[in-house]
């Protein structure tokens, strides 16, 4: 090891800080992948967009044997490409990820720097002080202070709210996306309509319908996503079909993430962190402080 160790805390790096510059003095290789990450993004937007628009997925009331309740099926004539979205995901996933190793990767090698293990020059993503030292004794101790420093404030163990941060779930995300699929696919009815509907066989009954939805099942033609339960004889007397809202989601960590503002702010995040990587903080003026607060993910489904 060379030495290097980040300045002690409140003290300046360095007159001039390092700013490092695509195809200047660094390597265009992570801005290429984040913007690769972008166009996969975009593709999976679109695809889902016109699948949406396309496919006039609806659900059916259909009436039970037992003439005691309604089910509510599926109707999806034309299928879910949830295989392609997820190739799509996948591949966004992998290239925001591999864009932080590749300003590792140029940090190592700064200004013709060799690295001595170079196998071990890989974006450190530390839950605690422990690793994040295991990762500085690994390679990260060789390069220079100001690349220390940029490199810590990033980590998830310097700041303490608890919450999901972009960065561990983007790295977590792509080490499953490498071994399963990762999507779910479910129907959003908000509420349901019974006005006409049905009409009880007795009028004089009393009863008073239910709605139950179904959990844990995977929504395809066919499928029943829940019932009315009408607690007592009943016969329709009016078709019922429903548009739902259809969601594109993943599970981590027993939540519920819709896709698409997921990846929304995965992309703004993931910029953020690139380009303090690059130049570091922002000089504080006199009426706020330079520090760097990460972005929480939560979940966005209702």
């Amino acid at each position: 090891m060379s030495g290097n160790a980040p300045a002690e805390d409140n003290q300046p790096l360095f007159a001039r800080p390092i700013r490092l510059v695509d195809g200047v003095n660094f390597s265009t290789w992570p801005d290429l992948k984040w913007s690769r990450a972008n166009t996969h993004i975009a593709a999976m937007q679109s695809k889902f967009g016109e699948w949406h628009a396309s496919a006039p997925v609806s659900v059916e009331a259909v009436l039970r044997d037992d003439r005691q309740g309604i089910d509510l099926v599926a109707r999806v004539p034309r299928g879910i490409p949830k295989h392609e979205w997820s190739l799509d995901l996948g591949d966004a996933l992998h290239n925001l990820r591999s864009a932080f190793d590749a300003v590792a990767w140029g940090m190592a090698h700064f200004n013709d720097a060799q690295p001595t293990r170079p196998k071990n020059v890989t974006f450190p993503i530390c839950e605690d002080e422990k690793r994040w030292k295991e990762a500085v004794k690994a390679w990260i101790g060789d390069i220079h202070p100001a690349f220390q420093e940029r490199l810590r404030i990033m980590q998830p163990f310097t700041y303490a709210s608890g919450g999901l941060t972009v960065l561990s779930m983007l790295h977590d995300l792509d080490i499953q996306d490498k071994h399963r699929e990762i999507l779910t696919v479910s129907a959003d009815l908000h509420s349901v309509n019974l006005s006409g509907s049905f009409e009880y066989e007795n009028h004089d009954t009393a009863a008073m319908p239910r709605v139950e939805m179904y959990s844990d099942i995977k929504f395809a033609d066919g499928v029943v996503l829940g019932t009315i339960h009408a607690g007592a004889h009943i016969r329709m007397v009016g078709e019922m079909i429903l548009r739902p809202e259809i969601k594109v989601q993943l599970i981590y960590e027993s939540a519920a993430h819709d896709v698409v503002p997921m990846l929304q702010q995965f992309a703004v995040e993931t910029r953020r962190c690139l380009d303090i990587l690059m130049s570091g903080l922002a000089e504080p003026d006199e009426s706020e402080e330079a520090e760097w607060t990460p972005m929480e993910v939560g979940p966005h489904s209702a």
